[in-house]
């Protein structure tokens, strides 16, 4: 999966790049997932107790980066992404008669007008089938396969109604909050662990090739430049982190959702099926800068956080004050803010080191990372 141009511009010599490859290698170590796939998620913030805020935190597009930060509720959705390339997809009845010829469709026609009550746009594919072998063999399978491509077209797109309406449904997916924690409750315990002296900073065989822009800083909302996160990446860095459980949750749409449309749409460019004047078109759906490009088929949740990070450096009073104002929003490298349910605490030895202990309590799932598919894999069209 070739990256776009536009994420070649990371800056890999940054300390906190070059910290956070260390980190997403030693993720992909204990949590045992694949550099193929794997992102990291941030904030590592505890999900909202709702079916609602798990759902929307499913439904989001990734970017192609090895470190996701989380886009903000206006950002454009998979649902909203989903629904507009539907709307661009078609199936005219011109094309079927084209199709099985005009003689046919006449006598086709004229045999639909004998059925009462009419059929079904769903009941012609058989109909025609049954009909076709005995008088027309020779477009028996081109009208089916038009009928068919009709029917499905028209599923999917009345399937997306309930969620169009002026009182929508949110977009759903399947399993609830409920039965996360219930999985996370039986979840085996899951260990990671990193010294920045020993850990490989190599991320050049991930899925992104090592791009990565979505690095941060020390804390919440620091872009990785200031002094400080540079002094914190370039010390010696030394992370010793247990979740009591750890468990990978599908991501499935719910009823809204097609992967027989998407897949006709991402494997026939042409019109049909697309609308003469697709917009969004192919290109915008499924190019290189496509919306629709990476799609999140699970996520990498975890429930029970016990961090403690400890940093080689000399911090000065001053700097020690500034990283314990900060420390309430989220530190590196969950970044998850102080609440009834995290704890960002820390330390500072009498003339170097630091210590951050990040804490969460059990029953509040953090999602700690997706896996990550380009359309093609996640459709199964190659």
């Amino acid at each position: 999966m070739p990256i776009p141009n536009a994420l070649l511009d990371a800056d890999p010599a940054s300390p906190m790049v070059i910290l956070e490859n260390r980190w997403y290698n030693a993720l992909v170590s204990g949590l045992a997932v694949s550099p193929a796939m794997f992102q990291i998620s941030q904030p590592a913030a505890p999900l909202a107790p709702s079916d609602l805020a798990l759902w929307a935190y499913q439904n989001v597009l990734p970017p192609a980066s090895l470190t996701f930060r989380r886009p903000p509720p206006s950002a454009t959705t998979f649902f909203r992404e989903y629904a507009a390339v539907a709307s661009q997809i078609q199936f005219p009845a011109s094309t079927f008669r084209k199709d099985i010829g005009e003689q046919v469709y006449a006598e086709w026609t004229a045999e639909l007008a004998t059925i009462l009550p009419p059929p079904t746009l769903h009941e012609l594919p058989a109909l025609f089938e049954s009909w076709a072998l005995l008088n027309a063999p020779s477009v028996a399978g081109v009208g089916v396969a038009d009928l068919t491509e009709m029917a499905l077209i028209d599923d999917a797109q009345h399937a997306l109604d309930p969620y169009l309406d002026p009182s929508p449904r949110p977009a759903d997916f399947l399993g609830t909050y409920e039965r996360l924690q219930q999985t996370l409750a039986v979840a085996l315990e899951a260990q990671v662990s990193l010294d920045s002296n020993t850990t490989s900073s190599d991320v050049t065989a991930t899925w992104t090739g090592g791009v990565d822009t979505g690095v941060g800083g020390l804390w919440t909302g620091d872009d990785g430049s200031p002094r400080l996160s540079q002094k914190f990446a370039t010390s010696r860095v030394v992370v010793d982190t247990t979740f009591a459980g750890a468990t990978v949750w599908p991501s499935t749409p719910g009823a809204w959702y097609d992967s027989a449309l998407l897949h006709l749409a991402f494997s026939s460019p042409a019109t049909p099926p697309w609308l003469p004047k697709a917009h969004p078109n192919w290109t915008e759906a499924f190019g290189p800068e496509g919306s629709l490009r990476y799609l999140i088929p699970s996520f990498s949740v975890v429930d029970g956080i016990q961090a403690t990070i400890t940093s080689s450096a000399a911090y000065t009073r001053t700097e020690q004050k500034t990283i314990r104002d900060q420390a309430a929003a989220g530190l590196w490298p969950f970044y998850a803010p102080n609440s009834t349910a995290v704890s960002n605490t820390m330390s500072f030895g009498a003339v170097s080191g630091m210590t951050i202990k990040t804490t969460s309590q059990r029953g509040n799932p953090l999602v700690l990372g997706a896996n990550v598919l380009g359309v093609a894999q996640y459709l199964g069209a190659r």
